[in-house]
C-alpha cells in the first residue's frame, strides 16, 4: 500500500548524511534555496540575478559550477555564493515545450553533456557552444510492467558525479506511477521501472544522485516540504524528513558537495 509522504513525515527521525554537502534548490521563478544536507534546515535563500525564469538548475562536476537553463533555454553558470547568472551559451534548436509543463536539466558527468527533456522530447546539449542533438523520444523497455502508462517525468538524476566518470547511470521519478526508472538507453530514450517509491507524489519534486569522492552514490528526492533517500537499486523511499524553515515549493534541487 501506497502512503503519502505526509505521513512519513510526521514519524520520520532525522537522518544525517555523510559529509557537509549543500542542496540548492529552485522555487519560484528563480529563487536559490541552500539546505544543510545533515540538518535539513534551510541556511539561506536568494534571488538569481540576470534571468527572469529558470527551468531547472545542476550541479556540473566536470568543472564544479552551477548551471541554469533559462526560459529562453540559454545556458548559465550560477555563483552559488551572490546568485549572479552568467550566460555561456544559447541551444541552437529549440525545446518544445507547453505552458506549465516540467523540463528536466541534468548533467551528465561523463559526457559532461546537458540532459534536457519535456514530455516525450529528448535533447543532448553541447553546454559550451549550445548544440543540440535531437535524441530518440521517451519509450518504453519492451515487456516493462508500466509500458502501457503515459510518461510523467518530474525530475532525473545521474550516478558518479564527481569529477568526470568512465561511466554513469541516468534515473528518473515518474510522478505519474510515483516510481524510479532508469533511462537505460539515455540517448535512445529506452525507460524501464525500477520500482515504487512506496509514497505518493503530488506537486513538483526534486530529484539528484550526489556522488562522494570514493565513488558512494546517495539519492535526494524533494518532495512536499521534505528531503527523502531513495534506494537506486529498489526505486524505494527509505527515509524522510522535514525540511526546516522552507516555505516555498522547491521544483528542482542538486547536491553541491562539500570542498
Amino acid at each position: 500500500m501506497k502512503l503519502s509522504i505526509a505521513v512519513l513525515l510526521s514519524t520520520a527521525a532525522l537522518a544525517t548524511t555523510a559529509g557537509a554537502n549543500t542542496v540548492i534548490g529552485l522555487a519560484g521563478d528563480k529563487t536559490l534555496v541552500k539546505i544543510d544536507s545533515e540538518t535539513a534546515q534551510v541556511t539561506g535563500m536568494m534571488e538569481i540575478e540576470g534571468v527572469n525564469r529558470l527551468h531547472g538548475l545542476d550541479y556540473r562536476p566536470g568543472n564544479q559550477t552551477l548551471i541554469g537553463v533559462t526560459d529562453e533555454q540559454a545556458v548559465v553558470t550560477i555563483d552559488p555564493e551572490t546568485g549572479v547568472a552568467t550566460e555561456i551559451s544559447r541551444m541552437k534548436t529549440m525545446l518544445p515545450v507547453e505552458d506549465g509543463a516540467v523540463v528536466i536539466v541534468d548533467v551528465n558527468p561523463a559526457a559532461d553533456k546537458l540532459r534536457f527533456m519535456s514530455g516525450t522530447t529528448n535533447h543532448r546539449v553541447d553546454m559550451d557552444n549550445g548544440d543540440v542533438t535531437e535524441d530518440g523520444s521517451l519509450n518504453w523497455t519492451e515487456g516493462d510492467e508500466n509500458s502501457e502508462a503515459p510518461f510523467m517525468i518530474g525530475a532525473t538524476g545521474y550516478s558518479n558525479s564527481f569529477g568526470k566518470p568512465e561511466a554513469t547511470s541516468m534515473f528518473n521519478i515518474d510522478t505519474g506511477l510515483s516510481a524510479l526508472l532508469q533511462q537505460t538507453a539515455p540517448n535512445d530514450g529506452t525507460n524501464a521501472t525500477i520500482g515504487a517509491l512506496g509514497v505518493m507524489v503530488e506537486g513538483p519534486v526534486g530529484f539528484d544522485v550526489a556522488t562522494d569522492a570514493e565513488g558512494n552514490n546517495a539519492a535526494w528526492l524533494a518532495a512536499m516540504g521534505g528531503l527523502h533517500a531513495v534506494d537506486l537499486e529498489t526505486g524505494a523511499v527509505t527515509d524522510s524528513w522535514t525540511i526546516e524553515g522552507l516555505d516555498v515549493e522547491l521544483r528542482d534541487i542538486t547536491v553541491w558537495p562539500a570542498m
